[in-house]
């Protein structure tokens, strides 16, 4: 009985800490969260150079500073394609709202003829209306607060940039100090768990980026093969949505297959739809072959730490919630029984 309360209470301390630690302590230690990611996936670079004969230090120098310029790089060549589709998307936006404006009036006419035969309240209209707006209003918000606390993203970007760099040049001494600093009845277990969050909780970060430069990069491709305009800024569109829960590149595709098929352009509704299923394919052929090596849970623990962490966290769940999974698994391994005892 003492054995089962205190492996209750473990577990208990282990969830309560790892949500506490999301919900109120993550923002301050966001930047070294980000410094150790960053060191930890440029590490085997930095090790390469090592043997090329660079000291520890100028390994991580040039390491992080070759992976900032090809980071910038990419950013600014994808920024100075979309700024050039969007100035042309403003040219002849008119033209490219005009079937939209013409279905938006049939459908508005269908439903005020039905409203009229079902004898809704006019009231209920105006009140859906009024939600459409106040989301607008929402992510307007949203907008300005990132633009107001952009110096701040700044400040964080460069202490994460410094704080990478000493990571990777004094890993074995940080590794050290941390380890005095862990109670002596775990010491034995440090490069166990170690090994096993930065396998799984780092796996899983490498997995879903994957998965979004193919959702990016694979909408991208297929556009551009079929001959459609804007195919960088839908591809890039296609990717950010994919950090969406539950949306992805079939809420940018599906409606505009529609709207085509509507209009009246068959072949162009029917390209769009090959683009969205073969993205939908490829992710379903790999997304399973990544999250289920990398992340070492069961499918149904992974299924649950998702939708938990999408309820206690909102859209950042989706990431939070299977690293914490990550986290309690390989702790309680350790805390509640010898490392391989337990396994979810």
């Amino acid at each position: 009985m003492g054995s089962y309360v205190r492996m209750l209470l473990i577990w208990i301390g282990l969830l309560f800490s790892v949500y506490a630690f999301w919900k109120w302590y993550s923002p301050i230690f966001m930047p070294f969260l980000g410094a150790f990611v960053l060191s930890v996936w440029l590490e085997p670079l930095v090790h390469r150079m090592e043997r090329w004969g660079l000291s520890r230090a100028m390994a991580a120098f040039v390491t992080l500073g070759a992976a900032m310029v090809a980071l910038l790089s990419i950013v600014v060549l994808l920024v100075s394609v979309m700024v050039t589709e969007l100035a042309q998307v403003v040219k002849t936006l008119p033209a490219l709202t005009l079937p939209v404006e013409r279905i938006a009036t049939r459908v508005l006419f269908g439903w005020s003829q039905l409203r009229q035969v079902l004898g809704l309240n006019p009231g209920e209209w105006h009140s859906q209306l009024g939600s459409v707006m106040r989301l607008l209003e929402s992510i307007l918000r949203t907008l300005g607060n990132f633009l107001v606390h952009l110096p701040d993203s700044m400040l964080m970007l460069m202490v994460a940039l410094i704080a990478a760099f000493f990571m990777m040049r004094d890993k074995e001494h940080i590794l050290q100090v941390a380890v005095k600093w862990v109670p002596p009845p775990i010491r034995p277990y440090v490069h166990h768990v170690h090994d096993d969050i930065l396998a799984g909780a780092l796996g899983f970060l490498k997995a879903q980026g994957t998965l979004i430069a193919l959702t990016t990069f694979g909408t991208m491709a297929g556009l551009i093969f079929f001959g459609f305009k804007y195919a960088v800024l839908i591809g890039v569109l296609a990717g950010l949505l994919d950090f969406v829960p539950y949306m992805g590149p079939t809420t940018l595709l599906a409606p505009w297959a529609v709207v085509a098929f509507l209009s009246g352009a068959m072949m162009d509704g029917v390209k769009v739809l090959t683009v969205m299923l073969g993205v939908a394919l490829l992710r379903q052929f790999t997304e399973p072959r990544l999250v289920g090596q990398n992340m070492g849970l069961h499918p149904l623990v992974a299924l649950a730490a998702l939708y938990f962490g999408v309820r206690l966290f909102g859209p950042a769940g989706f990431i939070l919630g299977p690293i914490s999974a990550v986290v309690i698994k390989v702790l309680a391994e350790v805390l509640v029984a010898p490392p391989g005892d337990i396994g979810v």
